[in-house]
């Protein structure tokens, strides 16, 4: 007979990359609804503000940040949705939100992170020749950069650490898998990429060519889809990989996983 520790260490097995590809479409159809809501919240608000008339540099700034802010966001409640499957089967969208609110703190310090490493990105990617040598380059030290970071958000959410504390421990995850979290992150990347083009490109036969409100307003609805479809699947991804490393490194399993969340375990 199978004991009740060999079901826990089945929930949480070492996954390849494939494998957190699959888990991540396979939460994401399960929850679809919930999902959707839960980055709607945010993003549709965040989006619509795009509409406000870009006067000067800071405006154009502030409607950035809010972008930014509106993403980690969701990162944060995404994270604590995954765990949610995981231990319940079910989705909680308040319940994700007030989780990031306990450590909204942290959050927003990371949301400064990324927006550093971010600026700095594009710097460097301004300042290479354009080669599609150079340009893959850029992108992979970008990548790389973003490898703690990515892993900060789990760790505030999951195990409930500051942001001080998170990154070290983030730190200590990823130190020994660098070559495969920047492959893993890469290939994320591209696949929200590639799921956010397809979603955008029906617009771009109904875009009028005058640069008008009206053509303005048609831009940000178009973001509308990518931006409320897209994220999850990132944020699941990333997650599933922070969830991987932790049961390769620390035998992680779901008894600690809801130890740490809260829940119980059904």
């Amino acid at each position: 007979m199978e004991s009740a520790l060999d079901d826990v260490e089945r929930l949480l097995p070492e996954r390849s990359l494939g494998d957190i590809l699959n888990e991540t479409f396979v939460i994401y159809g399960r929850h679809f609804a919930k999902f959707l809501g839960l980055a709607g919240a945010v993003q549709i608000p965040a989006t619509l503000v795009l509409l406000a008339p870009i006067e000067n540099a800071a405006i154009y700034i502030i409607l950035n940040l809010i972008s930014l802010i509106a993403l980690v966001s969701i990162f944060g409640a995404t994270i604590y949705a995954v765990g949610q499957h995981y231990l319940t089967d079910s989705v909680m969208v308040v319940d994700c939100y007030r989780r990031l609110t306990w450590r909204l703190v942290s959050m927003a310090i990371l949301a400064a992170i990324f927006a550093v490493i971010t600026i700095m990105g594009l710097l460097l990617l301004s300042f290479v020749g354009v080669t599609l040598y150079s340009f893959a380059v850029a992108i992979v030290l970008i990548l790389g950069a973003y490898i703690v970071p990515a892993l900060v958000g789990p760790v505030v959410i999951v195990e409930g650490v500051k942001t001080i504390a998170a990154l070290p421990r983030a730190f200590e995850l990823a130190r020994q898998n660098v070559l495969r979290m920047s492959r893993d992150l890469l290939v994320f990347f591209l696949v929200a990429f590639g799921l956010g083009f397809v979603l955008f490109t029906p617009f771009i036969l109904f875009f009028p060519s005058e640069t008008d409100a009206l053509s303005r307003t048609l831009v940000v609805v178009s973001l509308i889809a990518p931006a409320v479809v897209v994220p999850p699947v990132l944020s699941i991804a990333i997650t599933l990989l922070y969830y991987d490393l932790r049961v390769r490194n620390e035998g992680f399993n779901i008894e600690k996983l809801s130890q740490e969340m809260g829940l119980a375990a059904v």
